[in-house]
């Protein structure tokens, strides 16, 4: 997970010929990665202002609800306070997306299924389940899903021609790095005791 996040800032910075093996060095066969930077951008490029708003209000709902049910299957008391507060920070950030943009707010969102960065919430429940045990876990969990939605953010703030919505996207990547912020202290804070 953390590679992932690392391989996605860097290339966010501009670097190029960056790779990330799954399963790490001890997978690597001698493969070349293929695909470009747009490669699966279809799903999140809408041509209306609205679908924009309405595409980041989901997945900051889907995020919640993946952050609860997550709660409903961790038994530690701090794992569970952690998530319960995780779950309050997407709240509060859907209701900072609200006030900024009222006129996207008026229509009720489609689809929580996917979360921020794109991922599928049931998909992640499903393969995390099991590995989602320590406050540690769930701290990384929540850093590798912000930094997902950081990149996603910042690349398609650099795609787009309209410029309200390139500052809608610079607005979203300004909030995820608060959210990565917020967690990389709660995980400083971890490590030091």
């Amino acid at each position: 997970m953390r590679s992932k996040a690392a391989a996605q800032l860097l290339q966010a910075e501009g670097f190029t010929d960056i790779y990330n093996m799954s399963g790490g060095i001890i997978a690597y066969e001698g493969g070349k990665a293929a695909g470009n930077e747009e490669q699966g951008m279809e799903y999140f490029v809408r041509e209306n202002f609205d679908d924009v708003f309405q595409m980041s209000y989901a997945m900051e709902e889907g995020l919640k609800q993946l952050y609860l049910a997550l709660e409903e299957l961790v038994e530690d008391d701090e794992a569970k306070a952690l998530l319960a507060r995780l779950a309050k920070f997407e709240e509060g950030h859907k209701a900072m997306l609200r006030a900024r943009f009222p006129e996207g707010a008026g229509d009720e969102v489609i689809s929580t299924e996917s979360l921020e960065g794109g991922f599928d919430k049931q998909q992640i429940l499903d393969h995390f389940r099991d590995q989602i045990t320590s406050l540690e876990d769930i701290i990384q969990l929540g850093m590798m899903l912000e930094t997902q939605a950081l990149d996603l953010y910042s690349r398609l703030s650099r795609k787009t021609e309209d410029e309200e919505s390139k500052a809608f996207f610079q607005y979203m990547a300004k909030e995820e790095k608060q959210h990565l912020s917020f967690l990389s202290d709660e995980y400083d804070a971890l490590l030091a005791m």
